[in-house]
């Protein structure tokens, strides 16, 4: 009895041990492998489904897991763990991506040499160096728009069968229908009456036109040497045309500065248009000739000559 008892201390202590063994290379691990990682925080506009221990993938490769996902105003905030060889930059490119077929979600982190190196947070520091990262949409995403898409695509079902049987199921359209169809072979029938009955003047037609047009041709090339002449001619009719233009806005500055001057009372002109006493006697002037006229006409003039060859005897 003792013999067993015995046993059974041996074997447990030796259980305990293993275990204690076991547990403590675990933890010396974990210990080994968190000293190796370090910590970035990312935001994103959402995150879809993604969840806590979501794995990282640095360019494909995984060197990591989310550790912490929290909202941050209109934003998400996530805290990656990856590890501390890897160099991430402002120039790193963060997205939430599609990493199963059952809509599972990760990080995938595409890393560029480009940039100014961003320093990991602790638990001391605070959360200066945020990473932007875009959301792509997966395969959840797309099942649930592809819930709107079918509903909008019932209703536009809906819609053209309520056309069509406005229009197809209504007899009265079907008869309507079939008139017009009616009259257009009608039409179909009579232009081609005209066309047949009409067909040697049609061509004859067409021939005189390409007679013409040969023609005109013809007089173009024969008088070609005269057409470039007159073409020509008319450029340097245009050149004169616009060196005149040139000399006439080139009088009109001349005028505005003779205008100019007189206004300022510069010149015989200018001190005439300027000078008050002139313009006071020119019209006093013109008021005595046109008193003088109006005496002439009412009056007449009276010349009185006399003649004297001596006096009187008393």
């Amino acid at each position: 009895m003792k013999r067993v008892n015995v046993d059974l201390i041996v074997g447990a202590s030796i259980l305990t041990a293993l275990f204690i063994l076991v547990a403590g290379m675990l933890w010396l691990k974990e210990a080994s492998l968190a000293n190796k990682m370090v910590n970035y925080l990312v935001v994103f506009p959402e995150v879809g489904t993604l969840q806590l221990g979501d794995p990282v993938y640095i360019n494909g490769v995984k060197k990591g897991t989310v550790s912490k996902i929290e909202l941050r105003g209109t934003e998400v905030g996530t805290i990656l763990n990856i590890d501390r060889k890897i160099n991430m930059t402002d120039s790193v490119r963060v997205a939430v991506v599609n990493v199963g077929l059952l809509g599972e979600r990760g990080i995938g982190v595409t890393l560029s040499p480009k940039g100014r190196a961003i320093p990991h947070i602790t638990a001391e520091s605070k959360d200066t160096a945020v990473i932007r990262g875009r959301f792509d949409t997966g395969i959840s995403e797309a099942m649930g728009m592809l819930g709107t898409v079918l509903s909008e695509v019932e209703t536009l079902v809906v819609n053209v069968a309520g056309i069509l049987d406005a229009t197809l199921g209504d007899t009265a359209f079907i008869t309507q229908f079939h008139s017009i169809v009616g009259r257009l072979d009608t039409v179909c029938i009579v232009a081609n009456r005209l066309l047949l009955r009409n067909e040697p003047v049609l061509n004859a037609a067409m021939t005189e036109i390409k007679k013409v047009s040969g023609d005109l041709k013809t007089l173009i090339n024969k008088n070609s040497p005269g057409i470039d002449s007159i073409v020509a001619d008319g450029g340097q009719l245009m050149t004169k045309g616009i060196a005149l233009v040139a000399q006439a806005e080139s009088l009109v500055v001349d005028v505005q500065g003779v205008l100019r001057n007189i206004e300022g009372g510069k010149g015989s002109l200018g001190k005439l248009y300027t000078d008050e006493s002139f313009y006071r006697e020119l019209k006093e002037t013109i008021a005595s000739v046109d008193t003088l006229v109006n005496e002439v006409q009412k009056d007449a003039l009276k010349l009185r000559v006399r003649l004297g060859f001596g006096k009187k005897k008393q």
